[in-house]
């Protein structure tokens, strides 16, 4: 029985003709591939309900920051009646009440209708959503750099001090090495 082998080859593997252990490899590779399917589905599910929890806990956030701000803008509008005037002390009020009533639109929202607002907005006015980003930016930048300053400035007060000299029991007087190695240098003497 003269068998053709397939080009480049020049002998058959055993088994290698067998249907049954093609149709096995077949199976099990479309097996293989839904439950990888199914197992990235559910990642992806945990991590779109976790990214949800995390947007929802930044929303309330930002609200009660905003309350926070609208309060003090209200608050502050007596003190600008008495020194400006009563009608930026108005300005004022109206300025409280339209960030109270963003605050509110924001908690009373789902973050999917925010980003639904927020596609809108970019679409209608490309300009101001650039411009809200560039000054979006510019906070975060600032926050960052503030934050930063305070990170430094605490590290330096947690430094240690430079040591004192002790007096040893014997009534004699030790420095310590970090002592000895911030003292300044002497000068040598210059005799005329």
């Amino acid at each position: 029985m003269a068998e053709t082998l397939p080009e480049g080859t020049d002998h058959v593997i055993p088994g290698a003709q067998n249907s049954s252990t093609r149709e096995k490899l077949k199976a099990d590779a479309a097996d293989f591939r839904d439950k990888a399917s199914a197992k990235a589905a559910d990642l992806k599910g945990q991590a779109s309900d976790k990214a949800r929890e995390y947007a929802d806990e930044g929303k309330a956030r930002a609200s009660a920051g905003l309350d926070s701000v609208a309060k003090m803008i209200s608050d502050s509008a007596a003190q600008i009646d008495d020194k400006l005037g009563a009608a930026y002390g108005d300005y004022a009020r109206k300025a409280g009440d339209a960030v109270a009533d963003f605050s509110a639109s924001l908690r009373d929202k789902d973050v999917e209708e925010l980003l639904d607002d927020a596609r809108d907005l970019v679409r209608r006015s490309p300009a101001i959503a650039i411009g809200a980003a560039a000054a979006a930016g510019f906070v975060i930048a600032r926050i960052v750099k503030a934050g930063s300053e305070a990170l430094d400035e605490t590290a330096k007060a947690a430094e240690p001090k430079m040591p004192q000299k002790k007096a040893a029991s014997d009534g004699t007087e030790t420095v310590s090495a970090a002592t000895r190695k911030a003292s300044p240098k002497r000068k040598p003497r210059t005799t005329s």
